[in-house]
């Protein structure tokens, strides 16, 4: 019953999706624009819609090439979310490759 409750005072929140790629080696790229916010998002290491990365890419918080340091494997998912109370900015996250067109679909809200 309490969960009842919990759902009748939650605010309704459409997932979006995107697919970012990264058209360039060696330079990292913000997952998206300024002030793209979320609590919650799923990356999957795809370049398409049902076509996985020819490799490995890695995603972090730096500007700078090499210094990425959480790996997503071809098809892998992985899930960022903030503290309660608390929403990130997709801009703040970079994306670097290891082969050129490669990148991750994110699935937010």
């Amino acid at each position: 019953m309490a969960i009842n409750r919990i759902l009748q005072n939650a605010v309704t929140t459409k997932p979006t999706q995107i697919i970012k790629t990264v058209a360039a080696t060696g330079t990292p790229e913000a997952l998206a624009a300024k002030g793209t916010f979320f609590r919650d998002a799923t990356l999957i290491g795809v370049k398409a819609a049902r076509t996985n990365n020819a490799g490995v890419v890695y995603l972090g918080i730096s500007t700078t090439d090499n210094t990425q340091f959480f790996d997503i494997q071809p098809g892998e998912m992985v899930g960022i979310q903030a503290l309660p109370g608390e929403k990130y900015d997709l801009n703040d996250w970079y994306l670097d490759v290891l082969n050129a067109g490669d990148g991750v679909a994110i699935i937010y809200s």
